[in-house]
């Protein structure tokens, strides 16, 4: 006598904004019968928006996070383990807890920050992560007077708009405490504009913010090495510059699991259809998607001819593309002809300091190129801004 297979379950690797919220809709899309898994590494969720609040001793990692179990739907089991590889043909994930099998697999894990990947960029500080936010807290409060560098070695990031709030919210720190001529901030990218892909009257704002408050900016400047103290960047066109204090944007690489399963194409991130988020190399059409930071998303327009575009790494974009990518898998099981798409809309919050924020609205797969408008910087929109993040703690069982 033979049994029934059990229904079609579904594995979500990642429990950030994109991962959280495909199970979430999945969970409430699907019969209970079939199984929903959410799998990382971590216990808590960390809203990024709020470690620039760490870095300034206005927030702690506990006001700023929550546990992950707690923010997915009743029904939706969480698994906290490390991930060690992905076995497509197979169908598996290969975890520290053991395997898993699934049906339909969604890779949400991010990217990996690797200051290791620039010599000696190790030494710096940066608040891209909770630690090193929280490491980075005492050394600005220690800071009276000198030279504070923030260098922005590789693209893409994740949250575009974080390193430029970020030397506005400095700015004001350093002002409220009467340090403002004392110490000198300046921001070195490798990228020709701010927030190059949000296109060029942002960038023109950031950098008329910028020079409003004596921030210094410039452009097109590669990190080549840091000294081992970290005290002097050498940039690739020969060109150094000394520094009191350096804080970096770490460069972000795909995981190294995803890296291992080859998944990743040119960019160096998982290809994803633009609007499914399909991963068309995956074993299993329409059973395998990439969401967030980790998938490499191409934009169909451009500013300039020759020079490409891809979607910003933005929790928001996550969040939006793990709603689409529910509602396929949650029609495909039911037997539907799947019609969600992803229309390659995001937004962002940028704070300028006074309690002031900005928000901005992205289409990015408008034509000829994307488009982003925003509005003039208000105490409103950063209560938004608070209220969104509150929203992404709230408890959901």
């Amino acid at each position: 006598m033979s049994s029934n297979p059990p229904p079609p379950n579904v594995v979500v690797l990642g429990g950030g904004f994109g991962g959280l919220a495909a199970a979430n809709r999945l969970r409430r899309l699907l019969p209970p019968a079939h199984a929903i898994t959410v799998i990382d590494s971590a216990a808590r969720f960390h809203v990024g928006a709020g470690k620039p609040w760490i870095m300034l001793g206005e927030k702690t990692r506990d006001e700023i996070s929550a546990p992950r179990e707690r923010l997915l739907e009743p029904g939706v089991e969480f698994l906290e383990t490390e991930i060690r590889q992905l076995d497509l043909p197979g169908r598996r994930v290969e975890t520290a807890a053991g395997p898993r099998a699934w049906e339909y697999l969604v890779i949400a894990l991010g990217a990996e920050l690797r200051p290791e990947a620039v010599p000696g960029l190790a030494a710096a500080q940066t608040f891209y992560t909770v630690a090193g936010a929280e490491k980075l807290r005492p050394a600005l409060a220690g800071f009276t007077a000198g030279e504070l560098a923030l260098v922005i070695p590789k693209t893409p990031y994740k949250c575009p708009a974080a390193p430029w709030e970020a030397a506005m919210l400095l700015h004001q720190h350093f002002a409220g405490r009467g340090l403002a001529a004392a110490v000198r901030l300046s921001v070195y990218t490798v990228e020709g504009a701010p927030m190059a892909t949000a296109g060029p009257e942002m960038g023109a704002f950031i950098r008329a913010e910028l020079a409003a408050r004596g921030i210094g900016f410039f452009p097109q400047k590669a990190v080549a090495r840091v000294d081992d103290s970290g005290r002097r960047v050498e940039f690739a066109d020969g060109s150094s510059v000394r520094c009191d204090l350096l804080i970096c944007v770490p460069p972000h690489e795909a995981p190294a699991v995803v890296r291992a399963a080859q998944l990743t194409g040119p960019s160096g991130w998982i290809p994803a259809d633009p609007q499914t988020l399909e991963i068309k190399s995956a074993t299993g059409a329409g059973r395998v998607y990439a969401i967030g930071d980790v998938a490499g998303v191409a934009l169909p327009g451009r500013y300039k001819p020759d020079v490409a575009l891809s979607l910003p790494k933005a929790g928001t974009i996550a969040e939006a593309q793990g709603e689409v990518v529910a509602r396929r898998i949650a029609d495909q099981i039911a037997g539907r002809p799947p019609s969600a798409t992803f229309g390659g809309q995001g937004f962002c919050y940028l704070e300028t300091g006074g309690g002031t924020a900005l928000r901005g609205d992205g289409s990015f797969f408008a034509l000829p190129h994307p488009v982003m408008s925003k509005q003039t910087p208000s105490a409103q929109q950063f209560a938004d801004k608070l209220a969104w993040v509150a929203a992404h703690l709230a408890p959901r069982r």
